[in-house]
């Protein structure tokens, strides 16, 4: 675990599973196991107010109401495929409690991220998960927004400033003109970021960017790689630019935006957030002959068979691929087209957010 925190192990009482193997669902014991897991439940709904239903149906493959996955149990019975209860607020191992819990959400990105960096001392370049300013997040995750702020640091404050703007599509300006008003209102007593540009650079430092790849005009090489000095295409001669005897900075034709595959991978296992959900194809399927998620299919099951030796390690990485090209300007007779190429991770379970 990473320094960040200073954290002690406690001990925790053991859950009572005993009433799920009860088959009669009308029974005194299994009621008040159910209405013990329901209560239980209720404190990890997400944002919706639902949850994800282990009932022999859902397998918690859909989220729905906590009164809702009362009754689904009761009809359907509790799937006993379920033996840790990780969306229902049991966790893998025993929990951490720190000396001096963490004022914020961001303190816990900050410590997947120290986490990644343990495992990968490289220096990566692509979007600063390794960087020499790393240590001012560490500065920024504990100091207050303000003098006597102590519900907010400043990197969780800009954090949520800049999930606001993304969700209700602000303008660059007008969040700038926000900062403004904010910097103004605070005076010189706060730690806020001066501009748009300003709060995503230090974001940066945590979150996983892309690559910028030039492409040739006819989409015949990538200038990448040991290939990214030159100027025109070696296959047909076109030139990178769109200008190339320009004065100013070049503009380049064609550009690919590319989000490295492994640092993202990497994320998900190092984070305590995501690691068990990379399992979940192992102990997810139906068990009802009911196809919810591709590790229910013949061909997820062909591929286990084929491939023994990969398939008894639940870790490994499953990935879908998915490409289409579209007009983003709904004109057709415009030359501009966006082709992106998605990669699922099908380990994950269904509805994963």
């Amino acid at each position: 675990m990473s320094p960040l925190f200073k954290s002690t192990k406690h001990l925790i009482m053991s859950i009572d599973k005993t009433w799920t193997t009860i088959e009669n669902r009308n029974s005194d014991e299994f009621s008040r196991g159910l209405e013990s897991f329901v209560e239980r439940s209720k404190a990890h709904v997400d944002s919706r107010g639902l949850i994800r239903c282990h009932c022999r149906k859902c397998v918690n493959s859909d989220f729905i109401k906590v009164s809702s996955m009362k009754a689904h149990i009761e009809g359907f019975g509790f799937s006993r495929r379920y033996i840790t209860w990780v969306y229902h607020g049991e966790t893998i191992n025993p929990p951490i409690v720190d000396d001096v819990a963490p004022r914020n959400e961001m303190a816990g990105a900050i410590d997947d991220v120290m986490g990644e960096n343990d495992t990968n001392h490289d220096k990566l370049g692509y979007g600063g998960v390794v960087d020499d300013g790393f240590n001012e997040l560490l500065d920024e995750v504990n100091a207050e927004l303000y003098p006597g702020c102590t519900w907010f640091s400043s990197l969780d404050f800009l954090a949520k400033l800049m999930n606001i703007k993304v969700n209700n599509k602000w303008t660059d300006s007008s969040f700038d003109r926000l900062l403004e008003l904010l910097q103004s209102a605070f005076q010189k007593e706060n730690r806020l970021p001066s501009s748009y540009y300003e709060g995503k650079k230090k974001l940066r430092k945590i979150g996983l960017g892309y690559e910028s790849i030039h492409v040739c005009k006819n989409d015949c090489f990538l200038f990448w790689k040991e290939h990214e000095a030159l100027q025109s295409c070696p296959v047909c001669n076109e030139s990178r630019w769109v200008d190339k005897n320009t004065k100013g900075k070049k503009v380049a034709h064609k550009v690919l935006q590319y989000f490295p595959l492994t640092p993202r991978l990497r994320r998900l296992y190092c984070s305590r957030h995501t690691a068990k959900n990379m399992i979940w194809h192992s102990i997810g399927r139906s068990q009802e002959g009911t196809m919810r998620h591709p590790v229910d299919g013949s061909s997820w099951k062909e591929f286990d068979r084929k491939y023994p030796n990969f398939s008894k390690e639940p870790q490994n990485v499953r990935l879908g691929l998915a490409a289409d090209g579209f007009n983003p300007y709904g004109n057709m007779s415009s030359a501009h087209s966006t082709w992106p190429v998605v990669l699922t991770t099908y380990n994950l379970p269904h509805g994963y957010v």
